[in-house]
């Protein structure tokens, strides 16, 4: 499993910025946001957790520019 890892208050940032160019309103309602961080927790974290105890869970570090990022996910993939 190859995860991105992003904190909770970089999420809020992003979902923010995203609700002034997309047009979507749920983007910038501190209640979606914090219940789709709350469904993560409770529903795929979990998973997570699973992978985890095999030595089967990868987390790449999420934050960064897109290349940055691309580059971390690339050289997980080409490792395992």
């Amino acid at each position: 499993m190859v995860a991105l890892e992003v904190p909770e208050a970089e999420l809020r940032s992003r979902l923010a910025s995203r609700a002034k160019t997309s047009g979507r309103p749920d983007d910038a309602n501190p209640a979606v946001i914090q219940n789709r961080i709350d469904v993560y927790n409770n529903e795929t974290a979990p998973v997570k957790e699973f992978y985890e105890t095999q030595g089967k869970y990868h987390g790449v570090n999420g934050v960064g520019s897109i290349e940055d990022i691309t580059e971390r996910l690339v050289a997980i993939i080409d490792a395992l």
